[in-house]
């Protein structure tokens, strides 16, 4: 028992140092408020996409845990294989070490990043008219769950139905 609680506690300080994972769990709350975000500005909450992401997130997580657990046996580190400059210049940002969980987080992070950008643009947020634009095409090139025109949206409130009329209180 006492070895698996040392495992543990090896493990739970190897995440919470890792700034690739603190990284990653900003990334997945900022997407999860942003499509939120989208949802509401649209009327559009669907449960199966939100579950869907959902399960996305968790299966991501689950995997920065267990590449962290394989990192503790294996001792992969990849900053070997980069040329010396490349690895003071990471020293200096705080990179010691880039192994599987690293590398990972760091996909997961830009997948994030892509997803968190494509909301905050759906919600109309400001952001500088040329980066907008460039954005827009990025994304739209890069994704393909939208057909919307970032650069030329137009978005028009959806009507509200008067209920009044149904249920007889509106006098003719």
């Amino acid at each position: 028992m006492q070895m698996v609680n040392a495992i543990f506690i090896r493990l739970v300080n190897a995440l919470m140092g890792n700034i690739f994972v603190r990284l990653l769990l900003i990334a997945v709350c900022a997407d999860m408020v942003f499509g939120s975000l989208r949802a509401a500005k649209y009327r559009k909450w669907n449960s199966a996409v939100g579950i869907d992401g959902a399960i996305r997130k968790a299966g991501m997580l689950a995997c920065v845990l267990l590449f962290t657990l394989i990192d503790m046996v294996m001792r992969v580190d990849i900053l070997g294989w980069l040329p010396a400059d490349i690895r003071n210049v990471l020293d200096t940002c705080g990179v010691v070490k880039c192994g599987i969980t690293e590398l990972f987080a760091l996909l997961f992070i830009l997948y994030e990043a892509t997803s968190v950008l494509k909301n905050m643009l759906l919600c109309g947020l400001p952001v500088p008219a040329g980066l907008r634009e460039k954005l827009g095409a990025w994304l739209s090139t890069m994704t393909e769950e939208t057909n919307v025109d970032i650069v030329a949206e137009q978005v028009t409130p959806a009507p509200v139905e008067d209920d009044r009329e149904e249920s007889g209180l509106l006098e003719e």
